[in-house]
């Protein structure tokens, strides 16, 4: 597991952080995702997509939107098998600002922001 990059952004006083990480497998995807997790404790959400391969050597895409009322991050995984993106994954933090972004807004932010992490 290795940090490629970290990114932020600044929308409507919410406070965005997007890591990109290189993973050979499932199990460095979740040792990735924990990370992030241990260096952003007060983060409202904390999603992430990734396409790894697991113990049988099949690439599987692994998407989450933290209870967040989207599905940018499923559509980013679906994006990965389409360009044949492997073994990275990407974490978009969310520090909530006070302001709320509508769903279908939100959904557009951590969409491209997801995308940014992954370079496409």
């Amino acid at each position: 597991m290795k940090q490629i990059q970290v990114l932020t952004y600044t929308e409507k006083h919410s406070r965005f952080l997007i890591y990109t990480y290189e993973v050979s497998s499932c199990e460095e995807g979740k040792k990735a995702f924990a990370e992030v997790k241990s260096l952003n404790p007060k983060a409202d959400h904390v999603l992430r997509a990734s396409r790894t391969q697991n113990n049988f050597g099949v690439y599987v895409e692994e998407s989450s939107e933290d209870k967040e009322p989207i599905s940018s991050m499923r559509k980013t995984a679906g994006l990965l098998v389409k360009k044949d993106i492997r073994d990275k994954a990407v974490f978009v933090v969310r520090y909530f600002g006070g302001t709320k972004f509508g769903a279908s807004h939100l959904d557009q932010v951590y969409f491209r922001l997801a995308l940014q992490g992954f370079g496409i």
